[in-house]
């Protein structure tokens, strides 16, 4: 397993429950990210620059950055690289902030989307927005829960203003916005550009180790030959209504990934870090000796919940942390911290498929128990994610391809 360090300041802070496309309690629709006025014209043409994935700005020269809404200064008490980070603020009186940087040249972002250091003391889902020559533009969110250290994020795609030309990028914005009547305060640091795959990916996820894993998902994923990972908490094994070793061996088998949900399943916050690393060092211990050794590699916080604790030893244990969030990302900046759709309805979970194939996104669409409409949901995307994988518009893989292939290495 690989060994990471991605925190840097003591904080605490948790993920709220889990929505179709976002943990958060919030709706998923979004207002309108603006411009500064010249999103309808057509800049001249010029050279664009291609440049290789890695950082780009670790804000020690916010004169680099014009600040379009609320403020930006300098705050060397709080840092993810160097000494400083850039803090973003907007008043009470103020909707949102928001800064850009300008290229010098247009990049070329066609293999690329930017991930970033971000932290906060609100719950907020900051936008990070590409603008092309033409005014087109391409909207990237992620949740960024109050309290927690800065740490990297992947911001996965939102949505599009017309059809974003992604070899021609001219300048990137970041922006969040405020609660009605509430202040808003943001730091940024560690602006990355990195790769994403040559052909998107879909992972497919149940959680919480219920059995319709078994008796619904398994023959529809077996029918279009597709890969999956099933996490569990390891002390509910063989109980009514949850997977049994018998079964889970037959998933295995099957070339499913099991996975771990901590033993207990109940949420890591809260809990000390001794009680944290029994949870976490106990499930591992069950997967390895049951012979699941493999999936003991991977992680889904419980209840999507995670302080700076649990996500320290879900870095030092495992290869990949899944958390719910905005899905639909390049590859992980912080693997500790990869984002998933948690119970998308049939028309997001279509959505988000689209996406992926059209950006060559990572996305990871994660079910709890199939029963009702999830059930439905579930059958109907995965037909539609079996003609989009015919189709060769992306491949449905497990975890182990994107902890081998798609971890971006700084």
């Amino acid at each position: 397993m690989k060994r990471r360090a991605y925190l840097v300041t003591a904080a605490a802070a948790t993920l709220g429950g889990c929505a179709a496309l976002s943990d958060s309690s919030a709706s998923d629709e979004t207002p309108d990210d603006g411009d500064d006025g010249n999103t309808t014209q057509t800049d001249a043409p010029q050279e664009t620059i291609d440049e290789e994935a890695g950082s780009f700005d670790r804000f020690d020269d916010l004169s680099m950055w014009e600040v379009m809404e609320g403020s930006l200064e300098l705050d060397t008490d709080r840092a993810y690289v160097g000494d400083q980070s850039g803090r973003m603020e907007a008043t009470e009186a103020e909707t949102r902030v928001m800064i850009k940087r300008r290229f010098d040249t247009p990049r070329d972002l066609s293999n690329e989307f930017p991930a970033l250091a971000l932290a906060s003391e609100q719950d907020i889902a900051p936008f990070v927005q590409l603008t092309d020559t033409g005014g087109n533009r391409l909207l990237l969110q992620t949740d960024v829960p109050p309290g927690l250290p800065l740490l990297h994020h992947n911001p996965s795609v939102a949505r599009t203003d017309g059809d974003p030309d992604l070899s021609a990028i001219k300048h990137v914005k970041i922006s969040a916005w405020a609660g009605e009547g509430d202040p808003a305060t943001v730091w940024c640091d560690d602006l990355y550009f990195v790769s994403r795959p040559e052909t998107g990916k879909v992972l497919i996820q149940f959680g919480d180790g219920t059995e319709t894993a078994y008796t619904r998902a398994r023959s529809t994923l077996s029918d279009h030959g597709f890969p999956a990972t099933a996490f569990v908490p390891t002390n509910y094994v063989g109980r009514e209504g949850y997977l049994s070793s018998d079964q889970l061996g037959t998933l295995s088998s099957e070339g499913w990934t099991i996975g771990s949900q901590g033993q207990s399943g109940s949420g890591l916050v809260g809990k000390s870090e001794s009680e944290q690393q029994r949870e976490i060092r106990g499930a591992i211990d069950w997967l390895e000796r049951n012979g699941f050794e493999d999936g003991a590699s991977y992680f889904a916080y419980p209840l999507n919940r995670y302080d700076e604790t649990a996500m320290t030893l879900v870095d030092e244990h495992h290869e990949l942390g899944f958390v719910g969030g905005y899905a639909g990302h390049a590859d992980l900046l912080n693997p500790a911290l990869a984002p998933r759709a948690v119970g998308p309805s049939a028309d997001e979970a279509k959505q988000l498929i689209d996406r992926t194939a059209q950006f060559r996104t990572i996305t990871t669409l994660s079910y709890p128990e199939l029963s009702g409409e999830t059930a439905a949901a579930f059958e109907e995307t995965m037909s539609y994610l079996a003609d989009a994988a015919s189709a060769g518009d992306l491949e449905v893989v497990g975890p182990d391809e994107v902890a081998s292939n798609h971890v971006y290495e700084p």
